[in-house]
């Protein structure tokens, strides 16, 4: 909107004594041709027109640089310390042990490039496990030579696990670093379980 149009909207808002949203009704159908604003728009106007005189920020406040006061070396330096030591920590962990926010502490670790590697679940082997994967192998290289259609009778299923014991959530759990350490969780899955299936 240009400032013609903007007056002629804070002119029909105050003939609708300062009611935006019958005032931005007003304003569509007068003006029907014209984009029409949220009346949040109007309320933002009157603001505007009162702290800083013009519709615009001021001139100076607009060439003022953002300075992020919160922002320090020594900030900086105690966060990056906390999650050295303590790399599976949350932001919010971070930031509650450090004294700021957990959008800084953020800030900070983009800023260094360190990223939240979240673990990979794998099955916790047995002794005996590595005997009974080569005898299934051994056995399905058999099978499918005899019969070539094996693959395709093979109903394949997704499935999921319910333990009494707790549960290791992916996204509860991260590792903070320059570098993928390939973390990995042995689970076990083959213990007292209740078990889902759902075909696919």
């Amino acid at each position: 909107m240009n400032n013609h149009e903007k007056v002629q909207l804070l002119l029909i808002y105050g003939k609708c004594n300062r009611n935006a949203r019958e005032a931005t009704m007003m304003y569509s159908r007068q003006y029907p041709d014209r984009y029409h604003p949220h009346y949040t728009y109007v309320q933002k106007l009157e603001k505007s027109l009162k702290e800083n005189g013009s519709f615009n920020r001021t001139n100076a406040v607009q060439q003022q640089p953002r300075v992020n006061r919160n922002l320090n070396e020594d900030i900086e330096n105690q966060v990056l310390a906390y999650v050295h030591l303590n790399p599976r920590s949350s932001v919010r962990h971070v930031g509650r042990e450090v004294g700021v926010s957990k959008t800084l502490v953020h800030k900070i670790l983009k800023k260094y490039k360190l990223h939240p590697y979240k673990p990979d679940f794998v099955q916790n082997l047995r002794i005996t496990d590595p005997e009974k994967r080569l005898h299934f192998i051994s056995w399905f290289t058999v099978t499918s030579e005899d019969d070539p259609l094996l693959l395709n009778n093979i109903l394949w299923t997704d499935e999921s696990k319910f333990t009494n014991n707790g549960v290791l959530n992916k996204e509860n759990n991260r590792y903070w670093s320059n570098d993928n350490l390939h973390w990995a969780v042995p689970t076990n899955f083959q213990t007292c379980w209740v078990q889902t299936y759902g075909l696919v």
